[in-house]
């Protein structure tokens, strides 16, 4: 159970060998058994660690979770706190002043850890509840599978996945079942290829069925390794739901409980499923540092993200100082306000680690950078372990040394996508036959028909790529929201440069000129054939951006050739091509906010571009609710709407995700006619060029009758 490489374990044989050392120690700890302690804590740590390298290996889907990754940050940090105390114990000749009190600052340390392990299992039951295994099989299983008759398909609808390929199909569910009946599952789960990658196989199967359904992998995705089922699942997350019972006997009335606030009734309003809606300052603090917010999984990043739209650095560490500070209940016996009141000084300590450590901007929250590190030098490093306050100071330290520091959340989430999906190398090496006129600068005899081969696709989309990354990673996705947040609203936040905003608009400026060029390109053919073939080069163009995830790229192109006021109608378009407008089409769907493109962006463990048309959108709709609102059980009470700051935050999380790099050969003579080309769509306004195309199809469309 030890080694290093700990195997997936059942946690109804394995935890009662995990928590019997515990007991010991605690019946060691009542005992005030010294010796006993001093022989036993070893193994409770080892214990603990072997649990948390075992949960490591829950699936990516899980723990790629933000709520999951908070979790497990507070078990290290409370197990910090027990191995601040326990490792005194290695000095043979250590005694301490009082023995009764040493103890029961252990035991106390050692219940918070139990607390977070207890949490975190909770965490990950919720989180694969979410997962949504696809009933169907793997399609190397369906290609196995006997051809169904129309009568069986039409009388007996899962036929084909109870009966059709029985060995294999059996082996898939039995093998996913067993590695789900454990608590750990070794490998993330891999959903089988449909979409757009369809497209690129024979086209056997009928339209309808094709592009109904979601847009998942690339079409050189690794095949399935294993399929999950339903029944695997609610297994999994039984087993958990188990080891969280058998933790109960430990530390049950000795948890923290959720003590209510005198003034919680007029500062805090909560929706119909217990959500939290409105809230004073001082109120979301004292919720944030309590347990009742531990199922709020997004409320620390709406907290950290929109703080600075409703507050002040200043007012926001003085309302974590308070609740540090803020008086117990009478109620509580000595023991459960100690434990009750450690409970609390601990989340406030790690909410303070969180902000500075990954939310911190040096240039806003100077103000309080003294206040801060003076209240980690006097109450935390009295009150808390050292290394929980030198942790603090050294964050501290970090973001003082780092000049313009702005927090490590980008840095954190690229290194979690790249941890668990690394990104391969985009390489080109054909080269186009007019290279010499491009490198010349001859780029007006150049045109895409040049282009118009696997290999030359392949070398104008990787560029494409290369030239929207290079100005998507000049800003950061939080500037960007506060950027349009002072668009929607017509006023200033909190300082937000100008250079943030003009990084931000040279990005979309770039994706409409992408699709102006594009549009441009199908107007100007001189006959109705030699536009669709040019429709039907874009749309293959913007198939290869999807591939790779280049939504921007793809979204410019694809609507290009969507825009039948310019284009005209596309009845003679051929089959693959009308699929793929269809697919495209509804990847991008209005109609429901573009949810595909949304759960692609959340789903994907790799380099992605977004296209702006879905967060400007959403952010900006979200400004025109009101900033405060009166509680509605007391009027006059105006408190904060976090239903405004919810949508930005899952809009900057998103767009976070899309920092991850792409890692591109740069083919500069390419990126160079592709740029001045483009650019060149900027010099006069949107609706100049709306003007401008109109006239050339009117004009290619007269050529065209008159040939």
């Amino acid at each position: 159970m030890l080694s290093l490489d700990t195997p997936p374990f059942d946690i109804e044989r394995t935890n009662p060998a995990i928590l019997d050392p515990i007991r010991l120690f605690r019946k060691a700890a009542d005992a005030q058994d010294f010796s006993s302690i001093r022989s036993l804590y070893r193994d409770v740590v080892n214990n603990l660690t072997t649990v948390m390298r075992s949960m490591s290996r829950i699936p990516n889907n899980v723990r790629d979770a933000s709520s999951y990754k908070s979790a497990e940050h507070g078990v290290w940090l409370y197990r910090l706190l027990f191995m601040s105390h326990v490792e005194l114990l290695d000095d043979e000749g250590f005694e301490p002043d009082c023995r009764r009190q040493y103890i029961q600052q252990t035991l106390q340390s050692l219940d918070t850890v139990m607390s977070s392990l207890k949490g975190l299992m909770q965490v990950a039951e919720r989180e694969m509840r979410q997962l949504k295994p696809l009933p169907e099989l793997p399609e190397e299983c369906e290609e196995d599978a006997e051809p169904e008759t129309a009568e069986s398909n039409t009388d007996q609808p899962h036929t084909r996945q109870s009966n059709g390929g029985s060995s294999m199909d059996r082996t898939c569910v039995e093998e996913a079942a067993d590695e789900l009946g454990a608590l750990v599952e070794p490998q993330a789960i891999k959903r089988s290829r449909r979409g757009l990658t369809a497209i690129l196989k024979p086209l056997s199967v009928s339209l309808r069925r094709k592009i109904s359904q979601p847009f998942l992998k690339a079409a050189n995705a690794a095949p399935v390794e294993q399929l999950t089922t339903r029944t695997g699942h609610a297994r999994a997350t039984a087993n958990i739901r188990n080891s969280i019972a058998l933790f109960s006997e430990l530390f049950d009335g000795k948890l923290e409980n959720s003590l209510p606030h005198p003034d919680d009734s007029t500062e805090l309003f909560f929706d119909r499923n217990g959500v939290l809606q409105l809230a004073s300052l001082k109120g979301l603090v004292r919720y944030l540092t309590s347990a009742a917010s531990d199922d709020d999984l997004d409320l620390p990043d709406v907290f950290f993200l929109c703080f600075r739209y409703f507050s002040t650095p200043t007012l926001v560490l003085e309302a974590f100082i308070e609740r540090y500070r803020e008086d117990l209940p009478d109620c509580l016996s000595p023991d459960q306000a100690s434990l009750q009141s450690m409970h609390v000084k601990m989340r406030v300590a790690r909410l303070l680690i969180q902000w500075v450590d990954l939310h911190w901007r040096h240039s806003e929250d100077q103000e309080v950078f003294s206040p801060l590190l003076e209240f980690a030098f006097s109450d935390l490093s009295r009150d808390l372990p050292h290394k929980v306050s030198s942790k603090l100071v050294e964050t501290l330290h970090t973001a003082a040394c780092s000049g313009e520091h702005k927090g490590r959340r980008i840095e954190k989430t690229i290194q979690l996508i790249q941890g668990s999906s690394p990104a391969e190398e985009l390489r080109s090496p054909w080269e186009p036959r007019d290279k010499k006129a491009i490198v010349k600068g001859a780029f007006a005899n150049i045109k895409l028909s040049n282009f118009a081969s696997p290999q030359g696709m392949e070398l104008l989309t990787h560029q494409l790529t290369a030239l929207l990354w290079e100005k998507y990673k000049d800003f950061q996705p939080e500037d960007a929201a506060r950027f349009w947040v002072e668009e929607a609203t017509e006023k200033s936040t909190c300082s937000v440069s100008t250079d943030a905003g003009t990084k931000v608009t040279t990005y979309a400026s770039f994706e409409k000129a992408l699709h102006l060029w594009a549009l441009d390109i199908i107007v100007s053919a001189q006959s109705m054939e030699d536009r669709l073939e040019m429709i039907q080069f874009l749309l293959e163009w913007a198939l290869q951006c999807h591939i790779i995830r280049n939504y921007a790229g793809s979204w410019a192109l694809f609507s290009a050739c969507d825009r039948q006021s310019l284009v005209g109608s596309l009845l003679n378009i051929d089959a693959r091509h009308e699929e793929i407008l269809v697919s495209l089409r509804l990847f991008f769907s209005h109609t429901n906010r573009m949810k595909a493109y949304k759960d692609a962006i959340q789903s994907g463990h790799g380099p992605t571009l977004p296209t702006f048309v879905l967060f400007v959108g959403d952010i900006k709709r979200q400004c025109g609710n009101e900033e405060c609102v009166d509680h509605p059980n007391a009027p006059g009470h105006k408190l904060i709407n976090l239903r405004r700051y919810r949508p930005l935050t899952r809009a900057i999380r998103d767009m976070e995700r899309c920092h991850t790099p792409y890692h591109i050969q740069r083919v500069d003579y390419v990126c160079q006619w592709m740029e001045e080309v483009i650019c060149s769509y900027l010099n006069c306004p949107e609706a100049e060029w709306e003007d401008i195309l109109y006239e050339k199809r009117y004009d290619s469309v007269f050529c065209s009758r008159r040939s």
